[in-house]
């Protein structure tokens, strides 16, 4: 091997030892077949013109993964080899004139003020990676090559020090597409910037256009979850602190958390059914009497008025969509033997719903985030945007190793959008007139987001839209880590949209099932219910041992921290007000907003508050209309926007101080 490589290897070993150690079957072959003259990939090297290596891919797309070991690596080359020889292609990695400038060109395109994070999907030699850090020592590079031949080809080639220095660098290498997306969670997939080439990717297409669209995804949601909190952020706020009593006095659904693992034995048999709302749901609801003797019930809160008037009342009831329009899913009905899971941002009337206990999984907004850091946590559950979703979190977090789901359509099968007397259709049918039928809400929850025709699990055609994708990834990655837990996740209705790792049943073989093993799965239920409930009492005597402080003390608290942000932004719109009609005042104003600015930082109201302040697309359209000569002001501009910032922050914490007086 050359000096170039033991240089590079030296380096990436010090830098990722446990990455090299995952890769040693890799490495070692790279380097056997490279000492015999036979280099593993179909490259051809050559020098540019200004004398820089480079080389041309002569080969055919691939889905070809990283080799798992020399067996396999020596079964990938032959496989693109003969591949070549069928359908050769030559498709050069880098400029063969000079492939350092067209690197430079390459990562200008990234600005600091539009990104905070550069992903290179595939990147040749190196050299875009080794321009970017050179430009950019700080900000975060994501290397993605999923076959580590192509990593170690650009090592046994260019200089990799400048990588391989690099202060926030990470190396994706042998991983599914879903799993290097989810590496990026860190950054809001926006301010993301991804660079890719076809000559960069097409040994492995497969993987690259699997990961482009899955980080289409990304933004999809990024950009339904800013709509969703410019509509919605007063309604989580305002429920949250009318809620704020009921975080003392109502258990979280941790103490159901791993119950049937602690049970042991066979208790993890216990099948969960998850009771959705789609159309084929109706399929389903003949069988849930005898279901429910053996299996767990968990009906989200659209569904709850068709299982009630089926006569069956669910184990679980879940409901953790802030909303009014969901609270209503619940009216005028009770579910007595039911424990409904809810969460503190619930519009406040569902905690007034008649049932056996009301359970609380932990908050997403920071408003119930601060409380239950203090009075101690209530279970985090998973929320892919659909109730259902977190209904199958919690099976898979009690512990069983079966889950089924019914009626979760995520589509329109029979042109039908949810099943007959569910909370949407009667009041399709209240609030219908003869300008405004029942008709038109069905057609326009068909046609509300970009409609799309898709496959079920039988292969037929079922029309589902933008919305539905995403609930769907989110199930098919989530299933796809709980299948690797051992927990599998059933389908009983097979005319819903079709989603990978999902497997197909029906209610016939479920009740056969469990016919064969009744009294242990329905000795196992009873024994699950007890367990939790043994938790729950365990856990408020931890917590009594623990001293945590009172609801009282921390409501006292959490006010007296929004009244000191009030003061705090008040002081710094003062002193902005003193700099825009001084301008001789501008620096040492400066260095006092610093240090209201750190106290800001520091303060444990400011999450909360953050529900309400502006997002960042608000923050934009509000600066854009700032006076012109402001923000043509080089000196004035930052004095401007941060008096923006502390207007903003004091309206934020009058609602809330508003709210809670």
């Amino acid at each position: 091997m050359n000096s170039t490589w033991n240089t590079n290897i030296a380096l990436f070993k010090k830098r990722f030892p446990a990455l090299l150690d995952m890769l040693k079957n890799d490495l070692a072959f790279f380097e056997e077949e490279c000492e015999k003259g036979h280099f593993p990939l179909p490259l051809e090297f050559l020098q540019a013109k200004n004398g820089s290596p480079t080389a041309i891919y002569r080969g055919k797309p691939s889905a070809t993964p990283g080799a798992q070991d020399k067996a396999e690596a020596a079964n990938a080359r032959l496989a693109t080899t003969n591949a070549t020889s069928e359908s050769p292609q030559a498709l050069p990695l880098h400029s063969k004139y000079n492939p350092e400038r067209e690197a430079e060109q390459l990562v200008s395109q990234f600005s600091r003020n539009d990104f905070d994070a550069a992903v290179f999907l595939g990147f040749g030699l190196g050299y875009g990676p080794l321009a970017f850090a050179e430009k950019n020592p700080s900000t975060p590079m994501i290397l993605i090559e999923n076959n580590p031949l192509f990593l170690f080809a650009a090592l046994n080639t260019v200089d990799f020090t400048k990588v391989l220095s690099h202060q926030a660098l990470v190396f994706v290498t042998k991983a599914d597409p879903a799993t290097a997306v989810s590496l990026l969670s860190g950054y809001r997939a926006e301010r993301i910037k991804i660079f890719s080439a076809k000559a960069h990717t097409t040994h492995d297409t497969a993987f690259a256009s699997q990961f482009l669209e899955l980080f289409k995804r990304s933004l999809q949601k990024d950009e339904i979850n800013t709509n969703t909190l410019e509509k919605f952020s007063r309604l989580w706020m305002k429920n949250s602190l009318a809620n704020l009593p009921y975080l003392a006095k109502c258990d979280g659904v941790k103490k159901y958390r791993s119950t049937l693992l602690q049970l042991g034995g066979n208790a993890t048999e216990l099948p969960f059914v998850i009771l959705a709302a789609g159309p084929s749901l109706a399929a389903v609801i003949p069988h849930l009497q005898k279901l429910k003797e053996c299996c767990v019930l968990v009906c989200v809160d659209t569904a709850l008025h068709a299982v009630l008037k089926a006569g069956v009342e669910p184990d679980f009831i879940v409901l953790v969509d802030p909303q009014y329009a969901c609270a209503r899913h619940l009216e005028f009905l009770k579910s007595p033997t039911s424990v409904l899971i809810t969460e503190s941002a619930a519009y406040p009337s569902v905690f007034r719903f008649e049932c056996r206990e009301t359970v609380m999984c932990s908050s997403l907004f920071p408003i119930g985030q601060y409380f239950e850091s203090r009075l101690g946590q209530k279970g985090k559950l998973g929320a892919g945007g659909s109730v259902a979703t977190t209904a199958w979190d919690f099976a898979r977090t009690c512990g069983t190793r079966k889950i089924y789901i019914a009626g979760m359509d995520l589509g329109f099968p029979g042109k039908q959008t949810h099943i007959r007397g569910s909370q949407f259709e009667e009041r399709a049918h209240r609030t219908s007139a003869r300008t405004h039928t029942a008709e038109s809400d069905g057609v326009s929850s068909l046609l509300g987001a970009a409609p799309t025709l898709a496959k079920d699990y039988r292969g037929n055609d079922i029309l589902t839209d933008k919305r539905m994708s995403l609930f769907a990834w989110w199930f098919e990655s989530n299933c796809a880590t709980a299948l690797k837990d051992g927990q599998e996740t059933f389908t009983l209705t097979p005319q819903s949209l079709a989603i990978p790792n999902i497997a197909v049943s029906s209610p016939e073989e479920l009740l056969k099932e469990c016919s064969a093993k009744k009294e242990q799965l329905v000795m196992a239920k009873k024994q699950f219910l007890e367990q939790a409930e043994k938790n729950s009492v365990q856990q408020k005597n931890e917590d009594e041992k623990n001293g945590l402080p009172s609801f009282e003390s921390v409501r006292d608290e959490f006010r007296e921290s929004l009244e000191n942000l009030a003061e705090l932004s008040k002081k710094g719109l003062a002193l902005c007000q003193i700099a825009i009609q001084n301008r001789t005042k501008v620096q040492e104003v400066n260095a006092k907003l610093s240090e209201i600015d750190a106290k800001i930082m520091n303060s444990k109201g400011k999450e909360a508050a953050s529900l309400v302040f502006p997002t960042e697309r608000q923050l934009a359209a509000k600066a854009g209309e700032l006076p012109p000569s402001a923000m043509n002001d080089a000196l004035l501009k930052p004095v401007y926007y941060s008096r923006l910032i502390y207007g903003e922050l004091q309206k934020a914490v009058r609602a809330y101080l508003e709210c809670l007086a």
